[in-house]
Protein backbone atom coordinates (compact mmCIF):
# COMPACT_ATOMS: atom_id res chain seq x y z
CA UNK A 1 0.00 0.00 0.00
CA UNK A 2 1.48 3.88 -1.11
CA UNK A 3 0.70 6.26 1.48
CA UNK A 4 0.77 9.79 1.36
CA UNK A 5 3.70 11.00 4.22
CA UNK A 6 1.29 12.87 6.41
CA UNK A 7 0.68 13.44 10.39
CA UNK A 8 -2.10 10.89 10.38
CA UNK A 9 -1.09 8.11 8.83
CA UNK A 10 -3.38 4.85 8.97
CA UNK A 11 -2.22 2.37 10.98
CA UNK A 12 0.14 -0.54 9.82
CA UNK A 13 -2.53 -3.50 10.29
CA UNK A 14 -5.05 -1.71 8.30
CA UNK A 15 -2.59 -0.79 5.28
CA UNK A 16 -1.25 -4.42 5.24
CA UNK A 17 -4.64 -5.56 4.65
CA UNK A 18 -5.39 -3.30 1.97
CA UNK A 19 -1.99 -4.06 0.23
CA UNK A 20 -2.55 -7.68 -0.05
CA UNK A 21 -5.94 -6.79 -1.91
CA UNK A 22 -6.40 -7.66 -5.62
CA UNK A 23 -8.83 -5.47 -5.84
CA UNK A 24 -8.25 -2.10 -6.44
CA UNK A 25 -8.55 0.32 -2.60
CA UNK A 26 -8.12 3.63 -1.91
CA UNK A 27 -8.35 4.84 1.04
CA UNK A 28 -9.89 8.82 1.87
CA UNK A 29 -9.03 11.16 5.07
CA UNK A 30 -12.66 12.75 5.86
CA UNK A 31 -10.12 14.59 8.42
CA UNK A 32 -8.14 16.49 5.68
CA UNK A 33 -9.19 19.30 3.46
CA UNK A 34 -11.21 17.98 0.41
CA UNK A 35 -11.13 14.46 1.80
CA UNK A 36 -7.71 13.66 -0.26
CA UNK A 37 -6.47 9.91 -1.49
CA UNK A 38 -4.01 9.61 1.55
CA UNK A 39 -3.62 5.46 0.79
CA UNK A 40 -3.87 3.29 -2.44
CA UNK A 41 -2.55 0.14 -3.61
CA UNK A 42 -1.05 -1.40 -6.45
CA UNK A 43 -3.86 -2.68 -7.86
CA UNK A 44 -5.51 1.10 -8.21
CA UNK A 45 -2.31 2.00 -9.54
CA UNK A 46 -2.24 -0.62 -12.43
CA UNK A 47 -5.76 0.65 -13.39
CA UNK A 48 -5.46 3.86 -13.63
CA UNK A 49 -2.25 3.81 -15.00
CA UNK A 50 -1.64 6.61 -12.24
CA UNK A 51 1.72 6.55 -9.84
CA UNK A 52 1.26 6.59 -6.03
CA UNK A 53 2.68 10.23 -6.14
CA UNK A 54 0.57 11.62 -8.58
CA UNK A 55 -2.85 10.58 -6.84
CA UNK A 56 -1.70 10.64 -3.24
CA UNK A 57 -2.72 13.82 -1.53
CA UNK A 58 -5.46 14.91 -4.39
CA UNK A 59 -9.11 14.50 -4.34
CA UNK A 60 -10.37 11.41 -6.26
CA UNK A 61 -12.28 13.62 -8.73
CA UNK A 62 -9.02 14.18 -10.82
CA UNK A 63 -10.30 10.99 -12.58
CA UNK A 64 -13.22 12.65 -13.93
CA UNK A 65 -13.15 13.82 -17.22
CA UNK A 66 -12.79 17.56 -17.71
CA UNK A 67 -16.86 17.55 -18.49
CA UNK A 68 -17.14 16.28 -14.96
CA UNK A 69 -19.01 13.34 -14.05
CA UNK A 70 -23.04 14.34 -14.61
CA UNK A 71 -25.37 13.32 -12.05
CA UNK A 72 -23.20 10.87 -10.26
CA UNK A 73 -20.83 13.78 -8.79
CA UNK A 74 -24.03 14.77 -6.69
CA UNK A 75 -25.34 11.65 -5.48
CA UNK A 76 -21.49 10.65 -4.28
CA UNK A 77 -21.40 14.24 -2.63
CA UNK A 78 -24.99 13.16 -1.19
CA UNK A 79 -23.45 10.12 -0.20
CA UNK A 80 -20.15 11.35 1.71
CA UNK A 81 -22.03 14.54 3.74
CA UNK A 82 -25.07 12.22 4.89
CA UNK A 83 -23.89 10.53 8.42
CA UNK A 84 -26.80 8.27 8.25
CA UNK A 85 -25.52 6.59 4.74
CA UNK A 86 -23.05 4.51 5.67
CA UNK A 87 -21.85 2.54 2.39
CA UNK A 88 -22.78 3.45 -1.57
CA UNK A 89 -22.30 2.09 -4.90
CA UNK A 90 -21.49 4.67 -8.05
CA UNK A 91 -21.31 4.08 -11.74
CA UNK A 92 -18.61 7.01 -12.64
CA UNK A 93 -17.14 7.65 -15.74
CA UNK A 94 -13.07 8.00 -15.49
CA UNK A 95 -10.27 8.38 -17.19
CA UNK A 96 -7.08 7.00 -16.93
CA UNK A 97 -3.71 8.25 -16.53
CA UNK A 98 -2.79 7.94 -20.55
CA UNK A 99 -6.61 9.46 -21.16
CA UNK A 100 -8.32 6.41 -22.22
CA UNK A 101 -12.34 6.70 -20.95
CA UNK A 102 -13.32 3.68 -18.70
CA UNK A 103 -16.43 3.44 -16.15
CA UNK A 104 -15.82 3.00 -12.81
CA UNK A 105 -17.92 1.18 -10.28
CA UNK A 106 -16.95 2.56 -7.49
CA UNK A 107 -17.82 0.90 -3.68
CA UNK A 108 -17.40 3.24 -0.91
CA UNK A 109 -18.09 2.18 2.61
CA UNK A 110 -17.13 4.61 5.81
CA UNK A 111 -14.98 4.20 8.52
CA UNK A 112 -15.54 5.55 12.10
CA UNK A 113 -13.03 5.90 14.77
CA UNK A 114 -14.38 7.33 17.73
CA UNK A 115 -18.23 7.38 16.59
CA UNK A 116 -16.66 9.81 14.04
CA UNK A 117 -15.78 9.40 10.30
CA UNK A 118 -12.02 9.60 9.75
CA UNK A 119 -11.76 7.37 6.36
CA UNK A 120 -14.02 5.86 3.11
CA UNK A 121 -12.81 2.93 1.65
CA UNK A 122 -13.20 3.32 -2.12
CA UNK A 123 -13.18 -0.11 -4.32
CA UNK A 124 -12.88 0.08 -7.97
CA UNK A 125 -14.03 -1.81 -10.34
CA UNK A 126 -13.72 -0.83 -14.50
CA UNK A 127 -17.01 -2.19 -15.89
CA UNK A 128 -16.11 -3.60 -19.69
CA UNK A 129 -17.19 -6.46 -21.54
CA UNK A 130 -16.98 -9.54 -19.61
CA UNK A 131 -18.69 -12.45 -18.60
CA UNK A 132 -20.22 -12.81 -15.63
CA UNK A 133 -17.66 -14.76 -13.66
CA UNK A 134 -15.11 -11.90 -14.02
CA UNK A 135 -17.68 -9.80 -11.99
CA UNK A 136 -18.32 -13.01 -9.45
CA UNK A 137 -14.77 -13.07 -9.21
CA UNK A 138 -14.44 -9.13 -8.42
CA UNK A 139 -17.17 -9.53 -5.69
CA UNK A 140 -16.26 -12.48 -3.74
CA UNK A 141 -12.46 -10.83 -3.38
CA UNK A 142 -13.99 -7.44 -2.32
CA UNK A 143 -16.31 -9.25 0.19
CA UNK A 144 -13.60 -10.91 1.43
CA UNK A 145 -11.72 -8.16 1.81
CA UNK A 146 -14.05 -6.00 3.73
CA UNK A 147 -14.32 -8.91 6.59
CA UNK A 148 -10.51 -8.78 6.96
CA UNK A 149 -10.50 -4.72 6.70
CA UNK A 150 -13.66 -5.29 9.31
CA UNK A 151 -11.83 -7.50 11.81
CA UNK A 152 -8.46 -5.21 12.07
CA UNK A 153 -10.37 -2.49 12.03
CA UNK A 154 -12.04 -3.70 15.00
CA UNK A 155 -9.05 -4.62 16.94
CA UNK A 156 -8.25 -1.13 16.34
CA UNK A 157 -11.25 0.67 17.72
CA UNK A 158 -12.57 1.49 14.40
CA UNK A 159 -16.06 0.69 12.85
CA UNK A 160 -16.85 0.26 9.45
CA UNK A 161 -19.73 1.00 8.45
CA UNK A 162 -22.51 -0.97 5.98
CA UNK A 163 -23.37 -4.30 4.58
CA UNK A 164 -23.35 -6.19 1.92
CA UNK A 165 -26.44 -5.18 0.30
CA UNK A 166 -24.37 -2.44 -2.39
CA UNK A 167 -22.48 -5.77 -3.61
CA UNK A 168 -25.37 -7.64 -4.02
CA UNK A 169 -26.87 -5.46 -6.92
CA UNK A 170 -23.59 -4.97 -9.11
CA UNK A 171 -24.68 -7.39 -11.86
CA UNK A 172 -27.74 -5.36 -12.22
CA UNK A 173 -25.90 -1.79 -12.05
CA UNK A 174 -23.38 -3.01 -14.93
CA UNK A 175 -26.06 -4.94 -16.81
CA UNK A 176 -27.98 -1.47 -17.23
CA UNK A 177 -24.62 0.57 -18.27
CA UNK A 178 -24.20 -1.90 -20.97
CA UNK A 179 -27.82 -2.14 -22.20
CA UNK A 180 -26.99 1.84 -22.71
CA UNK A 181 -24.31 1.65 -24.76
CA UNK A 182 -25.85 -1.05 -26.70
CA UNK A 183 -28.91 1.50 -27.31
CA UNK A 184 -26.34 4.37 -27.53
CA UNK A 185 -27.64 6.52 -25.01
Amino acid sequence: MYWLEADSEPPVALGTALDKSKVSLSLSDMRMDDAPLVGVNTAFCEMTGYSPDEVLGRNCRFLQPDTGAGPVRERMRNFISDDRLTEGKFLVPNMKHDGTPFLNLVYLSKIKLDKKIVYILGSQFEVKPAGKDVLDVYEEALKQDIRDLRSIAGEMGMVMLGTYEQLASSHSIIAEARLSDQRGE
